[in-house]
């Protein structure tokens, strides 16, 4: 995962050299103050939530998440599966921030989901999975001056955060007959970030550059568990919870902050009713604040609740194999800001599932076009994510 954001901010520096190391601890920990500084609104606190679906979820807004066996949200989507299946993913995110006159452009690259689903005996089926959760990754470039022994000199500072969280799941699904099915899963939250800042003065000849680095390692573990009951006439429904247990930050081994992982509730209802078809809503709550004891005062973390809908419909056939069409809406709220407001998100997707060598593999594509705002604020974030997906079933 790799993504790149320059802003220039004038500014006054009056930090003595024996603070850096501690204040780079801090950043390393926590959001920038502010959306400009870090040139985004989606990757604030400690990043941007990546929804780790699959492909073919994605295309729906993520409405097909709960019900989607390669999409590592609720176990029990894996029940019943007949044969195995390996599949990969790539999302890059192309960002636009406006903030008056300000327009800064980002990139990010992400593999936000591998998966292999496999099954065992009596309906039931075995399920491994590594996939995004959190990515923060940036650089900003600021310019300005600093005050050091009564004289006032330009400097130069770029501060470059590299880092994500990701979720490793194992999972058991099992179909009991035809109307029901159950699952459990374990996951360990694992990442980095590593913050590196650069200090250079005009007077090179008397002043010589800083450079400092940090580096935070995050682990955590939950548990969940989920269940998809076949109700009447085409409709089913689903549902999963996510119990988060204790999650730290740590520094060189020393634990420097703690909380939890942010448990999860889902729950979606389909209609399948039409042959060729399927239709879904669905909603998801995320308890974010369990990561506030992780952050520092310039950082809220703030409980989400998400919505989404989306359809998926046979289209045209492709060597005697229809090629599924997908769209779908979702209104999000991201989990971090840099003050007591949300920044919330209004997402539209479309996408196709194409069969390569019919029934044995397949390639899903997607495309969403998000929009970030936060209430006081004037700026203002458009961003494009386009998926591919691949599945193999040996």
């Amino acid at each position: 995962m790799s993504q790149r954001v320059t802003s220039t901010i004038p500014s006054r520096f009056t930090m003595g050299a024996g603070r850096w190391t501690a204040a780079l601890l801090a950043v390393a920990l926590v959001a920038p103050a502010t959306g400009q500084a870090q040139g985004t609104l989606g990757a604030l606190g400690f990043g941007y939530p990546v929804n780790g679906m699959s492909t073919r979820a994605s295309g729906t807004a993520g409405a097909f998440g709960d019900i989607d066996p390669l999409s590592p949200i609720n176990p029990a989507s894996i029940g019943g599966l007949s044969r195995s299946v390996i599949s990969a993913q790539a999302e890059p995110e192309l960002r636009t921030l406006t903030f008056g006159p300000v327009r800064e452009k980002t990139a990010s690259q992400r593999i936000p989901l591998l998966a292999v689903v496999f099954p065992a005996r009596g309906g039931v089926a075995v399920g491994f999975s590594a996939r995004g959760f959190l990515d923060r990754s940036y650089t900003t470039n600021t310019s300005g001056t600093a005050l050091i022994d009564g004289n006032t000199l330009a400097t130069t500072e770029q501060l470059t955060m590299r880092g994500a969280i990701g979720d490793i799941r194992g999972a058991v699904g099992w179909q009991i007959g035809n109307w029901a099915r159950v699952g459990l899963g374990g996951h360990i939250f694992t990442g980095e970030n590593t913050a590196v800042r650069q200090r250079t003065f005009s007077d090179t000849l008397k002043f010589g550059g800083t450079l400092d680095s940090s580096k935070v390692t995050y682990i955590g573990t939950a548990v969940s568990l989920g269940g998809e009951v076949r109700l009447f006439a085409g409709f089913s429904a689903a549902a999963s919870y996510r119990a988060g247990n204790s999650f730290e930050a740590r520094i060189r081994d020393t634990t420097r902050a703690a909380g939890t992982v942010p448990a999860r509730l889902g729950g979606t209802l389909r209609y399948d009713g039409i042959p060729g078809s399927s239709f879904a809503v669905g909603f998801e709550q995320v308890k974010w604040s369990a990561m506030q004891s992780m952050a520092s005062s310039r950082t809220t973390a703030t409980d989400a609740t998400n919505l989404y809908g989306g359809a998926e419909v046979a289209g045209p056939r492709f060597r005697g194999i229809p090629i599924l069409v997908r769209a779908g809406y979702a209104r999000n709220q991201l989990p971090f800001s840099a003050g007591v407001q949300v920044v919330k998100e209004s997402r539209f997707s479309g996408g196709l599932g194409v069969p390569v060598a019919r029934d044995n593999a397949s390639l899903d594509f997607s495309i969403q076009r998000a929009t970030r705002s936060q209430a006081g604020s004037t700026a203002r974030e458009g961003a494009w994510l386009f998926g591919i997906g691949m599945q193999v079933r040996p």
